[in-house]
């Protein structure tokens, strides 16, 4: 066996003692092929969810939500939003989000303070 095939082989074995110990190989996978070479493979692109985007989008539809009844009431805002649920198809299915909750309500009732 020649020196740089046991040098190899030598670091080899320490590469795998240290991820023994630790317990963590990293975002990266190593193997060794048949022809003894070591193969190492990037981990797949991790996806997570966009937690800050989708907290972003539900602050700004409630706050068109609330600012639309505090500028027409929430009378009139809920005679449209129970319009809407007795017409098309499309118009009940665009009608459930839009019905009055207490987020909204209460965003209403800032607006209507600030002004």
């Amino acid at each position: 066996m020649s020196e740089s095939y046991a040098d190899f082989h030598e670091r080899l074995a320490r590469i795998y003692r240290k991820q023994e110990k630790t317990g963590r190989i990293g975002r990266k996978s190593v193997a060794i092929n048949r022809d003894g070479y070591v193969i190492v493979k990037g981990a797949g692109r991790r996806r997570n969810i966009p937690w800050t985007g989708l907290a972003m989008v539900a602050i700004a539809f409630f706050g068109v939500k609330g600012a639309v009844i505090a500028e027409f009431g929430p009378d009139f805002y809920s005679q449209n939003v129970a319009r809407m649920a007795g017409g098309t198809t499309a118009e009940r299915i665009a009608s459930l989000p839009m019905k009055p909750d207490p987020v909204s309500r209460w965003v209403a009732t800032q607006i209507k303070a600030i002004r």
